[in-house]
């Protein structure tokens, strides 16, 4: 039998951050294609019922309220599906496999509910420690940052994937915390870059004077409707792979495991 560990190494957000924009380079249509169908388009077509509600300037309807929630509600689905689904499409690039749209999809329509759980349980944890004080809901979040991949690789209930995070992420938590500005500060730039894209198109329409704002307002609204799910998808899919290069570096330098050891997302 082959012996697949290898020698552990030294952690490394250098490592991190090229392996994440290395498997996203090497997968773009794929990964977009994903975030598309999973990201974009349900922030979309919510956007486009909010603008088209508040354009008609209708009174509060109880058919308006139940169609947002109902949008929220896919969008929140949707999203774990393609949490998982991007960390499922991660591991198969670094452990080699080629990146199958299909394969990824399931494994995310499998794993969405579970990604609920952990996602509720993470978001009390947070919300206790940011209402206590600022710093442990810091690092609460930094102790909890590879539970997503945990659980779709290791298959483990959502208790165990934060302990699992917990350990993985032990002694390394300063170096992952500087990880967490970086990706804060990359995130900034790409929205500003994405707004001063759009910017041309908003000033075609004049300084918003009197008599012209409300045609102004309505560049505005256009540029929120493609921006605002660019951004968080764009967002969703640095941070997601992110986080599963993350995971795989981490289990790499702790336990001196390769790619191939998280083969069990295959199974």
């Amino acid at each position: 039998m082959t012996d697949t560990t290898v020698v552990p190494r030294r952690f490394e957000i250098g490592r991190v951050i090229s392996g994440t924009f290395s498997v996203i380079g090497r997968n773009f249509g794929p990964f977009a294609l994903l975030a598309l169908i999973l990201g974009g388009l349900p922030n979309l077509l919510v956007s486009l019922a909010q603008i088209s509600f508040v354009s008609q300037q209708q009174t509060f309807s109880p058919q308006a309220v139940a169609g947002t929630l109902v949008g929220l509600v896919v969008m929140i689905v949707a999203a774990f599906v393609l949490q998982a689904a991007i960390v499922h499409a991660t591991v198969a690039d670094l452990n080699g496999r080629r990146v199958v749209v299909g394969e990824s999809l399931k494994v995310g329509l499998r794993n969405w509910l579970p990604l609920l759980g952990l996602a509720i349980l993470m978001g009390l944890g947070l919300m206790i420690g940011f209402v206590l004080l600022i710093v442990p809901g810091i690092m609460l979040a930094v102790m909890w940052s590879v539970a997503v991949p945990a659980k779709v690789v290791e298959k483990i209930g959502v208790m165990d994937a934060l302990q699992r995070s917990r350990d993985l992420t032990r002694g390394r938590r300063w170096a992952i915390f500087g990880l967490f500005v970086i990706y804060v500060i990359a995130v900034w730039i790409l929205e500003a870059v994405i707004m001063a894209a759009f910017m041309p198109f908003v000033l075609s329409k004049g300084l918003p004077t009197p008599e012209a704002t409300a045609g102004f307002a309505s560049s505005i609204n256009i540029v929120s409707l493609v921006a605002s799910p660019l951004i968080a998808t764009i967002s969703t899919l640095i941070t997601t792979a992110g986080g599963a290069t993350l995971y795989s570096e981490l289990r790499g330098t702790r336990e001196g495991v390769g790619p191939d050891a998280l083969a069990s997302v295959f199974d």
